[in-house]
């Protein structure tokens, strides 16, 4: 009996090896490396004046916070003297003072317009890392090919890239087949509200349906896949939700000399503790799907493996996805506390402690959801959970790879960058384009630069080639059919 046991289970496993070998075998090859265009027509001015957008400190410090409007002026003078053609030829309006829009008027104007997004203003850097840069953080400079300041890879390359295309073409008397929209919005990172919102919703207003959006988001990784010999470039096809929950405990405070037996503060940070512990359910969303597909067809022969029989091992290509943070926002709805507070005096046991969590969803969840799972893994009555209402966005819809003009920016891709694998992807964080996604069926983020460096953080930079990329890039995009 026991023999027959063993035989049985002997043929299963030969069985499951069988079918599991059978799909990875007959798994989809990748398609041939394409060589792309030899790049021209680029000024090589492109880098000095992207190094002077980038002295230009266009910062945005927080949703409720003034700015520093004589900065965005200052931006707006540089890129009229910069770029004379663009600002003399294409008409141009101006939202909440300083956001723009420049309208190119198309050959043909019943075809529907393509829209080349940037946003010129970037996060602040903070005092204690100001010295740990290379160079100082907002000088522009340019050492070794590469140009390195705040902003240079989020997100005034994009604009930088846009302008040179368009005031090159315009030289050359290029008219495109359509109308196209140059869109620059100052505010993306406090959440685009006066800016990218009041510009989309002008497109609403005016019943315009743009065919294509083109913004920031995707780029191109030369480090990931090397064993590949490829570079891989991701096209984002659609974007996480943003919401912030807020954490709030009240128990009344006293003197630090007599503390009781949990003050405010420690239920609060047992409740973070509790949150940051426990992950929300990790899923596989359609995008990432694809996207797994299409590097699979590159990597490996185990991730062929893995992805070929989802059936069965979608808990472990789940698991090796948790294990680099940026992979795992794509597989989990996130929760991470940004702001904590408590306390005003360091004898005064505080009466009040709050935290914020700020949160990205993923498609097929909801804000609520985001909720409920807080409530039920903090289990206690003293925690009030209440989600903010401001800056907040559920999942967006997502576009078909199947698209006609996700296959344009595909092949604007190929064309720019040699030998490359494309991809799509989901798109972690939040930028401008996602105010155009309820009436735009073909949003896409993408910018052709390679391994960028700093986003965000320290000694941001980006390459001179790299620059010259993206403005060929954007010439394809708007003179290409």
């Amino acid at each position: 009996m026991f023999k027959k046991l063993l035989l049985v289970l002997f043929i299963a496993v030969l069985g499951l090896s069988a079918v599991l070998l059978y799909n990875t075998f007959r798994f989809p090859s990748a398609p041939a490396p394409r060589q792309a265009l030899q790049i021209s027509g680029i000024n090589d001015s492109a880098a000095l004046h992207l190094s002077e957008a980038l002295q230009i400190k266009t910062v945005s410090f927080g949703d409720t916070l003034a700015i520093d409007t004589a900065e965005f002026v200052k931006i707006r003078s540089f890129l009229e003297s910069t770029y004379p053609a663009v600002h003399t030829q294409l008409p141009r309006m101006i939202f909440s003072e300083f956001s723009y829009v420049f309208t190119w008027k198309g050959k043909d104007t019943t075809l529907a317009p393509y829209v080349l997004m940037a946003h010129m203003d970037v996060v602040p850097v903070e005092a204690v890392a100001e010295s740990k840069w290379s160079v100082p953080s907002f000088s522009g400079k340019i050492l070794k090919d590469t140009i390195w300041g705040r902003g240079a890879v989020d997100d005034k390359a994009s604009v930088i890239g846009i302008f040179e295309a368009v005031e090159q073409l315009l030289k050359e008397n290029f008219q495109p087949q359509r109308t196209i929209y140059l869109c620059f919005g100052h505010d993306e990172e406090i959440t685009g509200r006066r800016g990218a919102a009041k510009i989309a919703q002008w497109f609403k207003e005016n019943n315009i349906k743009p065919q294509l959006v083109v913004d920031e988001g995707g780029m191109v990784d030369t480090e990931k896949f090397k064993k590949s010999g490829r570079p891989v470039a991701v096209i984002g096809v659609g974007e996480k939700g943003y919401c912030n929950i807020d954490l709030t405990v009240e128990i009344p405070g006293g003197h630090s000399s007599m503390p009781v037996q949990e003050t405010a503060i420690d239920v609060l940070n047992k409740a973070i503790a509790k949150i940051r512990a426990q992950q929300m359910p990790g899923r596989i969303t359609p995008p990432v799907q694809e996207m797994l597909g299409r590097i699979a067809a590159i990597d490996e022969f185990t991730t062929k493996l893995g992805v070929s029989n989802q059936w069965l091992l979608s808990g472990s290509i789940i698991s090796m996805m948790e294990k680099d943070k940026q992979t795992n926002a794509m597989v989990h709805t996130t929760l991470v506390p940004t702001i904590v507070k408590a306390g005003i005096k360091d004898n005064v046991i505080p009466t009040v402690a709050k935290a914020t969590f700020n949160s990205r969803i993923l498609p097929g969840e909801t804000s609520d959801d985001v909720v409920a799972f807080v409530k039920k893994v903090v289990n206690d009555d003293r925690v009030q959970v209440k989600k903010q209402t401001i800056s907040l966005f559920e999942p967006s819809a997502t576009t078909s790879t199947s698209h006609p003009m996700f296959l344009k920016v595909e092949e604007a891709v190929y064309k720019t960058v040699p030998n490359v694998h494309v991809t799509p992807y989901l798109i972690v964080g939040a930028t401008d384009s996602r105010y155009f996604r309820p009436f735009s069926d073909a949003v896409l983020n993408f910018a052709p630069m390679r391994d960028a460096k700093g986003f965000h953080g320290i000694d941001e930079r980006i390459a001179v080639s790299d620059l010259k990329d993206m403005i060929f890039f954007y010439r394809l995009l708007v003179t290409e059919k």
